[in-house]
């Protein structure tokens, strides 16, 4: 497997097989035989991370039962958009299955939750989709379903965000896997990515400081990694209940939302989780 070295002064992307720290540096490796040594690597190349599986790192976690469909629709050419999200617990169209219909610039995203004995190929298909979807958003021309993808809940943190020798950096989706509900992992990434700058920073500003900037990197990171996973699995455990208990608070909250306007706000909110902050780290 392979990484995608980022573009530089213009050159064309490279693909890298091997990345090299040492105590007074690190070096990358291309396909093509050539060295590229520097005083970092950040490690922003995905779920896959080339640069993790490199440096050693592992994910630690776990995967929830269950898949979820997501249908990307465009707008009705001169029609009105929605901008409007709606949270389905059990939409009557989908058997019973839940449904979320998010909108974004020029269209929308229908999400289905999957139930006992789906198949993510048959359930997924272009052709499926094109049958089903109708009875959650009325009539859709095919012409306008523009993507289908198919996501797990994913409650995954690498091990360590840093290489033993504190030049190897992992941010974003190459250090942390999220379910998709409150954009944890795109916001967390970007205080990854920000929080990996400042370590750097000072490292080059004083090479003796390097070691320790790093690993306050690598601690605070990871510490806002498991509030954000923390937060997640609460969206899940709302989203899929598994006791009677829970099934019952959700289906009490929907029965009384239109007289208490307080529960209509928690099956709003909860979702996407608890919206907590851990001081000094940022999520």
């Amino acid at each position: 497997m392979t990484g995608v070295s980022r573009r530089e002064n213009g050159e064309s992307i490279r693909r890298f097989t091997e990345v090299v720290a040492h105590s007074g540096g690190v070096t990358v490796v291309t396909a093509d035989g050539a060295t590229w040594p520097g005083s970092h690597v950040v490690g922003a190349d995905g779920a896959r991370s080339t640069v993790r599986k490199r440096t050693g790192a592992s994910l630690e976690g776990s995967a929830a039962e269950g898949f979820h469909v997501v249908v990307d629709v465009a707008d009705e050419p001169g029609g009105t958009p929605s901008l409007e999200r709606v949270m389905h617990y059990a939409h009557p169209g989908a058997d019973g299955r839940g449904v979320l219909v998010v909108p974004y610039a020029n269209g929308f995203q229908v999400d289905v939750q999957s139930r006992a004995g789906d198949d993510p190929d048959v359930i997924a298909s272009r052709r499926e989709v094109r049958r089903w979807l109708p009875a959650l958003i009325g009539p859709t021309p095919s012409e306008r379903i523009t993507a289908i993808s198919v996501y797990r809940f994913l409650q995954l943190i690498a091990d360590d965000f840093t290489d033993p020798h504190r030049r190897v950096l992992l941010v974003g989706e190459a250090a942390h896997l999220f379910p998709p509900f409150g954009a944890r992992g795109m916001n967390s990434g970007f205080a990854d990515a920000r929080a990996a700058a400042d370590a750097i920073a000072t490292g080059r500003r004083s090479p003796a400081a390097n070691a320790d900037a790093v690993a306050a990197f690598a601690t605070a990171r990871r510490a806002a990694a498991e509030v954000n996973s923390a937060a997640a699995g609460a969206a899940l455990r709302h989203l899929r209940p598994t006791g009677a208990v829970a099934r019952l608070r959700r289906r009490t909250a929907g029965l009384l939302a239109p007289v208490v306007p307080r529960f209509g706000e928690w099956l709003e909110h909860a979702p996407y989780g608890p919206r907590t902050v851990m001081s000094g780290t940022g999520n």
